[in-house]
């Protein structure tokens, strides 16, 4: 009976949350952002078709853009949006009223995941549709392989979500939490780009070859050996890069970008284990967390 009237409290909190959500401009400026990036990449695309019309460049590397960097979106929308409840008073206030705390953080949970996955869509959205209008070169994977891609991406996503959720909840200033999250973003997004960076290094570094003139005037091509690269990572290093490689999510959507779609149910899981995580241990701390 108590689950059950939780989810009745949740359910209760959401219509309140969505219909604020709508008239919040922070959600529809997010909207606008993730809309104008792939705006800016059709437009791109576009432009370099004009210029290089024998140079055959389809879109597909470009589909997980937007999921690359919706973090930083993310980080701002749940920052101000959860931030507002607490200089509000709304969030005491709802805790005054009857609901419990747990059914406040799942609501807001849910409401900043919905946000996540519309702005994940919104970009997807206008790439395909500018792709199949004719702007830009066709895809050159399937639908199906769209759909798929789309999905995946989807769970990377919400745990980014999970991850700004427990930090803006624990942060009672609303530019505190903004300035923390967008932190958290950009480290995140470093981060993911350093590890892949490092894995993709070359294990031997190919030198250049010298052309030397000889002493009768003749020139001489000399070919040195390849030598080892100091910054290829092998042994324990490697394996630990590799692993954070595939828990990461913003490593995550890189390496579905890619077509690493044999590690999917990999990142299913180590994204349902992020968002567990983080919501434990969220709802845990929240539980105790002085509501003045």
């Amino acid at each position: 009976m108590s689950i059950w009237w939780e989810v009745r409290a949740v359910i209760k909190l959401l219509k309140g949350d969505f219909a604020r959500l709508f008239r919040s401009r922070i959600f529809w400026l997010g909207v606008l952002a993730m809309f104008s990036l792939a705006s800016l990449v059709v437009y791109t695309r576009w432009s370099d078709s004009r210029r290089f019309p024998d140079y055959y460049n389809p879109p597909d590397g470009v589909l997980l853009v937007g999921a690359v960097y919706i973090g930083i979106v993310i980080a701002v929308f749940t920052g101000i949006f959860i931030g507002a409840d607490y200089s509000g008073g709304t969030i005491r206030n709802k805790h005054i009223m009857g609901h419990s705390r747990a059914a406040m953080y799942l609501s807001n949970l849910i409401i900043c995941s919905a946000v996540s996955v519309i702005m994940h869509l919104i970009f997807i959205a206008v790439l395909v549709g500018a792709a199949y209008a004719g702007m830009i070169r066709r895809f050159e994977m399937p639908a199906g392989r769209i759909a798929e891609m789309t999905l995946i991406s989807i769970f990377p996503v919400l745990s980014i979500t999970a991850v700004m959720l427990f930090l803006c909840m624990l942060v009672t200033s609303r530019s505190a939490a903004v300035v923390c999250a967008m932190i958290l973003s950009l480290g995140m997004l470093i981060a993911a780009s350093t590890i892949q960076y490092s894995l993709l290094a070359k294990e031997y570094i190919e030198p250049d070859y010298k052309i030397v003139v000889t002493e009768d005037g003749s020139e001489k091509e000399i070919f040195q050996e390849p030598v080892k690269n100091p910054r290829y990572l092998t042994g324990t290093k490697r394996k630990l890069a590799e692993l954070f490689h595939d828990i990461l999510p913003v490593s995550q959507i890189m390496q579905i970008a890619d077509g690493e779609s044999e590690k999917n149910a990999a990142f299913f899981l180590y994204s349902l284990g992020i968002i567990a995580a983080a919501t434990s241990a969220g709802m845990l701390i929240f539980g105790r967390k002085d509501l003045k």
